[in-house]
């Protein structure tokens, strides 16, 4: 994660925020997605980059993870593992798979994830400091040559899934509906599929969701979606560019 300054059309003065360890040239499960709180603490997320069994669930390791720091790089000292010997202390929950949407509710300080599961279980995710999300001991999805892994769904003292789709339908981008462009959609989530080209409509009820529709179908391979400053949602779409969302 990197800090630059902006002006005159230029990025200038870079400052790394955070750099995770250790590295590695397997090609899959980066993660990659950043939102702000309504207190300015940055969020960020890092999939376990192939290694099921050694990330998600090693505090010691990055990958497979939320991470919570201040807009300057350094950690808050509440994080839930700040004062764990050899943990990294910027990790905010654990056990994650391939985070491809993070979202922040800033009017009532929900933090909404969601990930790609294997074959099936594609989840979202209800974000809170110190949990553990179960990947890979808990999934709903399987190999991808047929065979299982996971050794439950569900686990006390671990959280199970808001939702989750099976089949997958490959979620990517997250965001959620504010203002008066879209009134009957206020507080509720917006989610993008590679896998079967279209947007997911979540209709959120405080930190339930309870339903979901597929609008935009034949989009294209969704890539990202964010509300703009103009109040519409904008979609980005793999090969295709940016699409703007006008409620008629």
């Amino acid at each position: 994660i990197a800090r630059f300054t902006y002006q005159n059309q230029r990025l200038s003065s870079k400052k790394v925020l955070y750099k995770a360890t250790p590295n590695t040239t397997h090609g899959n499960h980066w993660g990659s997605r950043m939102a702000f709180d309504s207190k300015g603490f940055l969020y960020f997320t890092i999939g376990d980059r192939g290694k099921r069994d050694q990330n998600p669930q090693d505090l010691v390791r990055d990958g497979g993870k939320v991470y919570r720091i201040q807009d300057d790089g350094t950690v808050p000292t509440d994080n839930p593992f700040f004062n764990r010997p050899k943990a990294k202390t910027a990790i905010y929950s654990y056990g994650h798979r391939n985070p491809q949407g993070l979202a922040i509710d800033l009017k009532n300080d929900i933090i909404w994830e969601h990930e790609h599961g294997p074959q099936g279980g594609d989840e979202i995710n209800l974000i809170q400091s110190g949990k553990n999300y179960g990947w890979p001991i808990l999934s709903y999805g399987i190999n991808y040559d047929g065979s299982s892994f996971a050794e439950d769904t569900a686990r006390v003292g671990m959280q199970s899934p808001t939702i989750y789709w099976v089949p997958s339908i490959a979620p990517c981008g997250l965001t959620v509906v504010t203002g008066d462009r879209y009134p009957d959609w206020e507080g509720d989530l917006i989610v993008g599929s590679l896998k079967f080209s279209y947007l997911v409509h979540l209709e959120v009820e405080g930190s339930r969701i309870v339903s979901q529709e597929k609008i935009a179908e034949g989009i294209g391979r969704v890539r990202n979606v964010e509300q703009g400053p103009d109040g519409f949602l904008y979609v980005g779409v793999e090969g295709k560019g940016l699409f703007r969302l006008v409620n008629r």
